[in-house]
């Protein structure tokens, strides 16, 4: 029984190498694709936010161009609606994209767990 259990032990140490090595290329890949979509998600919320402070920025222009305060009032009141508009679009992608990561993030812990401890349990 003794000499089995040798002539095994090299084939289980190079499948939980195998298994180890698979395990930490896969975690670097999915650390790689969560880095290219925090990189994107960052892109687009700079873009949202230029597009706020050029909105914020015409508010101010408009309201200094006109002379007539009725005027100021109905463009300032234009101005917030769009301002408020773009906000809740935004708060709206960036729920759905925090969301979305999140469950990513969550999804990929849980991949990892579930992996290591089958090494564990490979390697015992």
């Amino acid at each position: 029984m003794s000499k089995s259990y040798t002539e095994n032990e090299p084939k289980a140490l190079h499948l939980t190498e195998e298994k180890l090595a698979q395990t930490i290329a896969r975690n670097a890949e999915l650390e790689r694709h969560v880095k290219g979509l925090i990189t994107s998600w960052e892109a687009e919320r700079s873009q949202l936010r230029t597009k706020i402070v050029q909105l914020e920025h015409s508010l101010v222009d408009a309201i200094a161009r006109s002379n007539n305060p009725r005027r100021a009032e109905q463009v300032s009141d234009e101005k917030m609606l769009l301002l408020e508009e773009a906000k809740r679009e935004w708060s709206a992608q960036w729920s759905v994209e925090r969301t979305r990561l999140l469950t990513e993030i969550r999804r990929l812990r849980q991949l990892a767990t579930s992996i290591l401890s089958c090494d564990v349990t490979v390697v015992r």
